[in-house]
């Protein structure tokens, strides 16, 4: 992951796996930051506690993993808000490592649109954005995701073409998601002055 100055690191996809395991969590760490990421879109800082605490809702009482793995999260939420902020283009999603299974990264990905959708419709709701939601490049996106939300690796792919595939899909998902902050300028800034979150 890219850090900007003024950043602190992100943890990576094993780290916030591993302390959603530890903390019993059912979260699957790409959709989970998917939804914080649209939530940010939306409600800028103002969604990252609710986001950690329905993140971690199916912990059965352990406190000190739950604790370990709010600290974890609240990273990930700093960091990827700080990034979109930054508007430098080095947001990146929280997936796979790429040495893993090209099926699984795939799937990942999938899980993260799958997310991200479910986030901003959220944020949008809260933000009275329905106007921001139906904007040409954002409904273009939204319908994007929610196709890739179902990706899935081609039977009849080379592993080279599957690589490039999953490469350039990666990379229209972080720029989607730099726009779509953007975009969604205005709904920060309502909601912050609302109080709304």
């Amino acid at each position: 992951m890219l850090n900007t100055p003024m950043t602190p690191d992100c943890p990576s996809f094993d780290e916030v796996d591993a302390a959603l395991r530890r903390a019993e969590a059912a979260a699957d760490p790409a959709e989970s930051h998917g939804t914080l990421c649209g939530l940010v879109c939306g409600l800028g800082d103002g969604g990252e506690s609710a986001w950690i605490a329905e993140t971690l809702s199916g912990n059965q009482g352990n406190v000190d993993a739950a604790r370990q793995a709010g600290a974890v999260l609240s990273a990930l939420a700093v960091h990827s808000r700080l990034v979109l902020e930054a508007a430098e283009m080095t947001f990146q999603p929280l997936l796979p490592a790429d040495t893993e299974p090209l099926a699984e990264r795939v799937d990942g990905l999938a899980q993260w649109c799958q997310g991200f959708n479910h986030g901003l419709f959220v944020a949008a709701r809260i933000g009275d954005a329905e106007a921001e939601l139906n904007s040409d490049t954002t409904a273009e996106v939204l319908r994007d995701f929610g196709e890739l939300a179902r990706a899935a690796v081609g039977d009849d792919q080379t592993e080279i073409e599957g690589e490039v595939a999953y490469a350039e899909l990666v990379e229209y998902v972080r720029v989607s998601v730099q726009l779509i902050y953007e975009e969604f300028l205005a709904v920060r800034q309502r909601v912050r002055s609302a109080g709304r979150h």
